[in-house]
Formats: structure tokens, sequence, C-alpha cells
């Protein structure tokens, strides 16, 4: 099986390696032709560091739980973010997001596979977040699955995408306060139990804003028996949350 995924993700790298060589790519963070990061930009990512709240990312002296998460703990294990949403970061959500720039997912895929490897989790499969059918078409793809995807390659794992289903709209999340927040994305998504029940599920998005999306994804899976939920995102953004919300909302 290990053999398989990793002839898989080699198909990958040589496809997405064939169109940058046809179709050069521009740096998400500079511009520089030849390369979707270039070295310079990568060193510019920070990245965040393990010393945080394990269920929402927010710095502590040493990792543990912060006082808000102990009192609203989530249906998810843990949750790890590459780095904060800014700077070159904040380009690749954008660019990936809002301008189908898809190949930026194959030029992150190493550093999100060396976080989940550095935590050694033990996982079954991956699972992104998906997008209501009212954005699927709009956009014509998800971002958190084509971010999955080329990550579940490296692991070794299965991609999901069926797993979990996204059943209701919901509004923006923008301006609405903790229960609201939690209401709004209350019973949005259906997981399958044939695909999960008794699982270890890595649960994939782009941004982790607030949490609630993320939560309502997990508890749905709990609810299908998944008996393990990690959760990981390619960037945090904890105290502009709204801020980004709303830069996000204005472009869906």
């Amino acid at each position: 099986m290990a053999d398989k995924y990793a002839l898989l993700a080699a198909a990958y790298s040589a496809f997405w390696n064939a169109v940058d060589w046809v179709f050069p790519p521009k740096c998400a963070g500079c511009g520089a032709e030849g390369c979707q990061i270039c070295p310079e930009c990568l060193q510019k990512i920070r990245l965040t560091s393990r010393e945080s709240c394990v269920y929402c990312g927010r710095a502590l002296p040493v990792r543990g739980v912060c006082t808000s998460c102990r009192l609203h703990p989530p249906a998810y294990q843990e949750i790890r973010s590459l780095a904060g949403y800014e700077g070159v970061i904040r380009e690749i959500v954008v660019n990936l997001k809002y301008h189908s720039d898809l190949g930026l997912s194959h030029a992150v895929a190493p550093l999100l596979a060396g976080l989940v490897q550095s935590e050694k989790w033990q996982l079954d499969m991956v699972v992104p977040v998906p997008l209501s059918e009212k954005h699927y078409q709009q956009r014509g793809y998800n971002q958190a699955a084509v971010l999955a995807f080329p990550l579940a390659l490296r692991l070794g794992l299965p991609m999901r995408a069926r797993a979990l289903a996204r059943i209701r709209e919901t509004q923006s999340q923008v301006r609405l306060n903790r229960a609201q927040r939690k209401a709004n994305v209350q019973g949005a998504f259906l997981a399958d139990p044939l695909l999960v029940s008794g699982k270890r599920v890595l649960l994939v998005d782009d941004v982790f804003t607030t949490g609630a999306t993320l939560n309502a994804a997990a508890e749905a899976l709990r609810s299908a028996r998944c008996s393990d939920v990690r959760v990981l995102t390619l960037a945090q953004a904890l105290d502009k949350s709204d801020a980004v919300e709303k830069e996000i909302s204005i472009k869906v």
C-alpha cells in the first residue's frame, strides 16, 4: 500500500513539474518567475509554534489548553496550523482559493506533511472540509480538497472526500458571537459512518478562524462513530479572525 501512494505521489509531482515547465509559475509571495514559492519567500513564512493551545492554536508557555477552550472544548482532539494568515501564506490562500492557482497545493504539501509527521498522529484517512453545493458550483473546486489530496499522498493515506458532506447553507460568521457562530453551523455537516466509523481522521481546511466550522465538521464525524479527529489547516487567524472572515466572505 505504501508503494502505491509513493508511486501516486511521484506521478502527481511529475504532472506539476510538467505543467510548470510548459507554463512557468510565478512566486505567490514576490512574483519571481520559475517557482510557486521562491526560497526567499519560503524563508519569510512564520511557522506557528507548538507551544500553543491544542484546540485553538493560541500561544501558551507550554502546549496545553487555554482558558477559553477549557470552558468550551471542541469535538476534535487537537489542531495544528502551518502559519499565521499573513504575508506569503495569505497570498497562497488567496491565490489558491480565488485565482485557481491549484499548483500551490503541491508546493505546500511537503510543509503540511512535515507538520503532521512531527506530531506523530496515528491516522487512517484524510478528509477535507466540504464546501456547500452553491459555493462549489461558483468556484468549480473545493480548496480544502485540493490541499488534502497531495498531503494524503505524501502521508500514504487515502483521501475520503465523500466521508463528509455539507448538507445546508450557512450565513457568514462575521460579527456573530460564539453562541451564534455555533448555532449557525450546527447540523451543517453529515458524515458517512460506513467510511468513518472506528477510523482516525485528519480533517483538513485552508484557514482556521474561530473554529466553529471545524468543530461542527468534527461533531458530524464523531456522530458517525469516528474514533479520533485531528485538524490541520494551512493558516490560522486568532486575534484578527473577524477581519479574515470579512475578507474571505467578500470574495466568496
